[in-house]
């Protein structure tokens, strides 16, 4: 009547009635084979609705779930024998998504056809075949590899560890011996700087020394230069009271000499006795006066040369004088003499 009401006559008329909710599919475990034909099975969840209920009603007939279970495990089965096929079974258990995804796609364009829609695809687990065991097989492999890897890693992790350990102990001795090398470089620094010191005092006091020696040296260079000049000096003053007693001697012998001979000259006119007597006395007077300028001499200088002579020159002059006096004394040569002076002027 266009209100979704109808009239049903078992007679003239045949009903099929169609679901409208979704249709959980139980779905078999399906035997499937890879690339390689290796057998194993796989568990499917599927999930369907009625898409277009007249052309479902043609293909599923009076008996709808059993038909539509049926139609559903074919296409299923259908679908992913044609995607298996061409990959691998690791390739398969690895990419289980891909794989989901890809049986969908062939399921929905299938149940298109037959006014079905997946709703719902999912592969809940891929097992070993009865009387099978690859996956066991390719699981064993892969623990094993994955025991290989692991001890490969251990190892190459263990001999990381031993190359780092080796590594900083390398790199300790290396500090130890750069600091030893450091340390020994600081020691030869401070055995330089010490022998530097050292040097530099000894060459201090060396030239301490040296200018010591010279200064001594020169002290005695200048108390030698006094003395020298000291010793000059008085041999200047020696020879200077040497050429003045000289002098005075030779002076006083002149005038001796000039008094003699004026006297001699007066006496010889006044006959043998008076030549005699002035003799003596011009003798005993130039004596006299010798002496007198010898000793002026000697009080004018602190040193006197008596140099040496026989008879009546230098020292001998003087030291016979006395014992020529004497002798005049004791020979009464003077006496006689007084005594004929006397006479003469007596007769006079």
């Amino acid at each position: 009547d266009g209100q979704g009401r109808y009239v049903f006559w078992k007679l003239l008329n045949r009903r099929i009635i169609i679901p409208k909710e979704v249709l959980d599919v139980d779905i078999p475990d399906i035997r499937l084979h890879d690339k390689d034909n290796l057998p194993f099975v796989v568990k499917i969840s599927c999930k369907v609705q009625v898409k277009e209920p007249i052309r479902a009603a043609e293909t599923l007939g009076n008996n709808v779930y059993e038909g539509l279970r049926r139609i559903v495990d074919d296409t299923v089965q259908s679908s992913a024998r044609t995607t298996c096929m061409q990959k691998e079974i690791l390739a398969i258990m690895r990419e289980r998504e891909d794989i989901e995804d890809s049986i969908y796609s062939s399921l929905t364009k299938s149940f298109m056809k037959l006014g079905l829609e997946p709703i719902i695809f999912d592969i809940k687990d891929i097992e070993d075949a009865e009387g099978s065991s690859v996956i066991k097989n390719l699981e064993r492999v892969k623990s094993a590899e994955l025991t290989k890897t692991a001890r490969i890693a251990e190892a190459t992790q263990y001999s990381l560890a031993q190359k780092v350990e080796a590594e900083k102990h390398k790199d300790a001795r290396v500090v130890e011996e750069q600091m030893a090398q450091a340390e020994k470089e600081a020691e030869i620094e401070k055995e330089k700087f010490v022998a530097d010191q050292t040097e530099e005092l000894v060459t201090k006091r060396m030239r301490i020394k040296e200018l010591e020696i010279k200064r001594a040296a020169e002290i005695e260079r200048e108390k030698e230069i006094v003395l020298a000049n000291a010793k000059a000096e008085a041999v200047r003053i020696a020879a200077e009271g040497d050429a003045k007693a000289v002098q005075l001697k030779a002076e006083a012998e002149a005038a001796g000499i000039r008094a003699k001979a004026l006297a001699l000259e007066e006496y010889k006119k006044a006959g043998e006795q008076g030549f005699k007597m002035k003799s003596l006395e011009l003798l005993v007077d130039g004596m006299i006066q010798s002496s007198k300028e010898m000793a002026v001499g000697m009080k004018d200088n602190s040193k006197i040369i008596m140099m040496g002579g026989q008879g009546n020159s230098g020292s001998g002059s003087i030291t016979s004088l006395i014992p020529f006096v004497e002798i005049l004394k004791e020979t009464g040569i003077i006496k006689d003499i007084v005594g004929e002076v006397e006479e003469a002027r007596k007769s006079k």
